[in-house]
């Protein structure tokens, strides 16, 4: 027992440390429908077989009345339709985007009072810019504690009241579509949100270790070293991809057993936000993740919260000067109200999560690259 307790620790080790190697590339330029950028063939063929290697390890599909799995479902809401049962990452991002690309638009053009484009009861969401840049602010956590490999961890820190503050905001922007609020705060998904399938969780673990192995040396191979990209102005690559890449090959050939990295070495997820830390007098210090509850305070004394269109408002425009207010679609509020909400969960005092699945690779791109830079937009950045 004792020998496949440490074979499974080992691939898992392997798993995270070439499941955040593969998360450091923004763009799965890997992949079939990719053009590829400036990346070989030999190199998108290596990675493709390492993103297969690391796809066998999801798990079985979710069951009717199955708990949620923080590594490999959001832990918020559960799966659409009369059967309950969990929401996959892929699920939900595949849900999002096809609500998005249904999304007829916060406005249309109307001739009366007068020709332009007017903001549609229902369709649309108003909010001061500084209250867009508040929901927004999230995100980066959240997509550093859903990057693929993440070790298992339990909040531990001073976040209830930051928790409450992220599902009211989420419930405001419901409320200003016209849809029922308040709701439940999901600390309710936290409680039960126990479950974890293990990356080892396979059958043939030892097959399996080989593939992976070898899928891992393959893909971390075909990285240039930092030393090379300074040489020769190789841009293929991250620099993190590239350190990440190193990091994975010190592991394969026993030389280090670094797995995983923060962004700074001094960051404890259970504690801290995990996007970066602050440098007061030229010394690093991580945030505690309760104390973004600054934000969501601020907004709430300043009265900022989503509202309804006037009638007769039009379409705001930053370009031609209008700095209070934007405007987003009631389709992507909706989303963020449900992105909010996970955040909400994941980050609420005793929320648990195993060995983060690479499904979630796809999941962390949509919110910091999808609708997270759609929204991100409204505001200038």
């Amino acid at each position: 027992m004792s020998g496949q307790l440490e074979l499974a620790d080992a691939y898992e080790m392997i798993y995270s440390a070439a499941s955040r190697m593969m998360s450091q590339e923004e763009r799965p330029v890997w992949r079939l429908d990719s053009p590829g950028g400036r990346w070989s063939e030999e190199r998108r063929a290596a990675w493709r077989e390492l993103e297969a290697a690391l796809s066998v390890s999801e798990g079985p599909a979710p069951q009717e009345g199955e708990p949620s799995d923080p590594a490999r479902h959001l832990i918020s809401r559960r799966a659409a339709g009369p059967v309950d049962r969990p929401i996959t990452f892929a699920e939900a991002v595949a849900e999002w985007e096809a609500r998005m690309a249904a999304d007829p638009g916060p406005w249309e053009a109307r001739m009366e009072p007068y020709a332009d484009d007017y903001l549609v009861p229902g369709r649309a969401v108003v909010m001061p810019e500084g209250h867009m840049m508040t929901l927004t602010f999230p995100f980066a956590d959240l997509v550093n504690r859903l990057t693929p490999g993440r070790p298992a961890l339990k909040i531990t820190g001073d976040t209830a009241e930051l928790s409450r503050l992220v599902h009211a905001a989420a419930d405001e922007l419901r409320a200003a579509m016209g849809a029922n609020a308040p709701t439940s705060h999901p600390v309710g998904a936290v409680d039960v949100a126990r479950v974890s399938h293990r990356p080892s969780d396979v059958d043939d673990l030892r097959a399996r270790y080989d593939a992976l192995f070898l899928a891992a040396r393959r893909a971390s191979d075909n990285m240039p070293t930092l030393e090379y990209m300074r040489q020769t102005g190789d841009a293929s690559v991250s620099p993190l991809t590239a350190k990440a890449a190193q990091d994975v090959q010190n592991l394969l050939a026993g030389r280090s057993r670094v797995f995983w990295r923060e962004r700074h070495e001094l960051i404890d997820p259970s504690v801290h936000t995990t996007a970066g830390v602050d440098w007061p007098e030229g010394r690093p210090v991580p945030g505690p993740v309760g104390a973004d509850v600054k934000f969501f305070a601020r907004s709430a004394e300043l009265g900022r919260k989503p509202r309804p269109p006037h009638p007769g408002e039009v379409r705001i425009f930053r370009e031609k000067g209008d700095p209070d207010d934007v405007a987003i679609s009631a389709v992507r509020a909706g989303i963020l109200a449900e992105i909010l909400d996970e955040y909400a969960a994941r980050i609420h005092p005793g929320a648990e999560s195993g060995i983060i699945h690479f499904s979630a690779y796809d999941l962390t791109d949509f919110i910091d690259e999808g609708i997270g830079r759609e929204l991100r937009e409204t505001y200038g950045f």
